[in-house]
């Protein structure tokens, strides 16, 4: 049994760590609140596009576009993955990556690229060398959109020149602040919609030149909805386990307390017991 001065240096230790993670999980119901405020005001916008992009695809059936209509043969895909740059959020990283793997199982004989967001998944696809494409980290609300513009834009440029054929994304989908959805998503090629209304549409110059145009900034706001609801899940992953972590940190504080308490109690019994017996046999 461990004595009572290294109890009382666990007791510190633990009380120590106490501290950092209730930090932590303030700092981080802080960030929290501000991702998850952006992306509830962020998701009108979002949506409207996507009603526009529905309307405009049910009536351009008849119009072909490489963005909607894909390739026959699928040899080269892309997979934006997006983790945090930081640890201490449970299995948030882990479960995305694990996605990642069944992905590229489910892709046999293909070439897998990696568009890696987040330390993380970087680190995660370097040290088995996977291929990288390219690596964005540090992504703070000031620079989100200007990044999913350029990963949108980059993507479109090597689709069209043939570098891929396909475009995943895997991120987290924000849903509250105890939960959060992996998401797998295909958002190259773009999936028509089908409408119920029978609607005609007259473009101006020509259908052609709208959906080149129209397109590209669907998929930035795609990917950028995705990158505050991945960075949204993240911060509430890692306040809901620094949460945990407290927890059980007060509850093992509790209980070395316990501890402490009952083997000074044993000593000072113990003492007394000692004492007694020595006074009574000097009688």
């Amino acid at each position: 049994m461990a004595g009572s001065k290294e109890i009382k240096n666990r007791i510190k230790s633990v009380q120590s760590t106490h501290q950092i993670t209730k930090a932590m999980e303030i700092v981080s119901t802080t960030k929290f609140k501000k991702f998850s405020a952006i992306v509830s005001s962020s998701k009108a916008y979002s949506d409207s596009i996507k009603v526009i992009l529905k309307n405009i695809s049910a009536g351009v059936k008849s119009e072909k576009h490489e963005l909607f209509d894909g390739r026959e043969i699928v040899k080269r895909v892309a997979v934006i993955v997006m983790t945090s740059d930081r640890g201490l959020c449970g299995s948030f990283n882990n479960n995305t990556l694990k996605q990642l793997e069944i992905l590229m199982k489910e892709n046999p004989g293909k070439e897998i690229s990696v568009i890696a967001i987040g330390r993380k998944s970087r680190e995660y696809c370097a040290k088995r060398n996977y291929d990288i494409k390219s690596i964005y980290s540090q992504l703070t609300p000031e620079i989100m959109f200007d990044k999913a513009k350029e990963i949108s834009e980059n993507i479109v440029e090597f689709y069209y020149n043939g570098i891929f054929d396909e475009v995943h994304m895997i991120y987290n989908q924000y849903v509250s602040a105890v939960r959060y959805d992996l998401t797998v998503e295909q958002i190259i090629p773009i999936a028509r919609v089908e409408s119920k209304e029978n609607i005609s549409y007259i473009f101006e110059p020509d259908a052609e030149t709208v959906l080149s145009t129209l397109l590209p900034k669907y998929l930035n706001i795609v990917i950028y909805q995705a990158l505050l609801n991945n960075t949204a899940s993240e911060h509430s992953a890692r306040k809901n386990a620094m949460q945990s972590a407290t927890e059980n940190a007060e509850e093992m504080i509790k209980n070395l307390n316990l501890l402490y308490n009952r083997q000074r109690q044993a000593i000072i019994t113990q003492e007394i017991s000692e004492i007694v017996g020595g006074a009574a046999s000097l009688k």
